[in-house]
């Protein structure tokens, strides 16, 4: 079979932590004036892409542990989504945004960052949605996602994962 290739329309944009997908897109699009891109996973979204006037900004849920071990989240992953989680209900300073920059080669980048001293939150790795990303948390808190698109996704999980 043939690796679908992910076609990103918008490099860089901004991924707002919200309590209800669905709920925000609504808003989004009836009261802002945003037109729906994409949502994953279709059925009920927990992530979705809006657009306005060529500018996207992304909006996701926290997973819960059963989505995020569903997701393909590693030990890793869930530990760092279990400290977002803590944080999220604290609500200090950049809880809740990430900032996603495109780069030409993310694996590239990450060895550019170890020769810096900047160690990453989460090391690159491919995502279910396309992507392979670096994590980086800034000195306030808010987490630079340097990403670019994947050669090919990943499997998808299971359903009874």
């Amino acid at each position: 079979m043939a690796a679908r290739k992910h076609k990103q329309r918008h490099p860089s944009f901004i991924q707002l932590t919200v309590a209800s997908v669905p709920r925000a897109i609504r808003f989004y699009e009836e009261r802002l004036g945003f037109k729906l891109a994409e949502s994953q996973p279709a059925d009920k979204p927990v992530w979705a892409s809006l657009v306005l006037e060529g500018q996207s900004v992304t909006l996701a849920e926290l997973p819960s542990l059963a989505e995020a071990r569903q997701f393909g989240m590693d030990h890793e992953e869930i530990e760092v989504l279990k400290q977002d989680a803590r944080a999220f209900a604290r609500g200090p300073l950049g809880v809740g945004a990430s900032v996603f920059v495109a780069v030409a080669d993310v694996d590239a980048f990450a060895r550019k960052l170890k020769k810096r001293r900047t160690k990453p939150v989460l090391a690159a790795k491919t995502q279910f949605y396309g992507l392979r990303e670096l994590q980086v948390d800034d000195l306030d808190g808010y987490r630079l996602v340097f990403y670019s698109a994947a050669v090919a996704l990943p499997p998808a999980p299971p359903a009874d994962a």
